[in-house]
């Protein structure tokens, strides 16, 4: 397994890598580093770059910024995902750029009515951050609520959004 760097406005992130699939996206935050984060989940990480990894980070480097980039879905290593969990972030994808939706609406669009608390969850340990856009779900009284990367990125990011 390798990982290599990307740049934020909110300081260096860290992709964890292995052939053509993209295991994890650190963000870094307030209180932790991208860096710490990873080695906190991860073991023995080689820093490695491929044509892969530096299209990748590009493209994370653009998605941070607040830009639109599409990172191919084939790529997210979805293996150990639960059911539940799958079809949450499946159901976030159809949230537009510019857009937000509350955990208890994107429950019920999930199919899961009544799950807000189950749906934050399922969103906070998004391994995906940025390619699979967990900063566009909000609280249900507009409140920007938790995040990764921090709530002055998720704030970033819904504000870049929206210019």
């Amino acid at each position: 397994m390798n990982y290599c760097k990307f740049v934020t406005p909110f300081g260096p992130g860290r992709l964890v890598w292995e052939e053509k699939m993209i295991h994890r996206v650190f963000l870094p935050s307030p209180d932790l580093s991208a860096e710490l984060r990873m080695k906190k989940n991860y073991h023995c990480l080689e820093e490695r770059n491929s044509s892969f990894t530096r299209d990748t980070a590009a493209k994370l480097t653009r998605l941070a910024g607040g830009f639109q980039c599409d990172v191919s879905r084939e790529f997210l290593d979805f293996g150990s995902f639960s059911k539940f969990k799958k079809i949450v972030l499946d159901t976030l994808d159809n949230i537009s750029r510019g857009q937000t939706i509350s955990y208890g609406e994107l429950a019920r669009e999930a199919g899961f009515p009544r799950t807000a608390r189950a749906v934050g969850n399922a969103l906070s340990s998004n391994p995906f951050p940025l390619i699979i856009p967990c900063h566009r779900v909000i609280r249900a009284d507009g409140v920007v609520g938790s995040y990764q990367g921090g709530t002055a990125m998720k704030g970033y990011l819904l504000k870049a959004e929206n210019d």
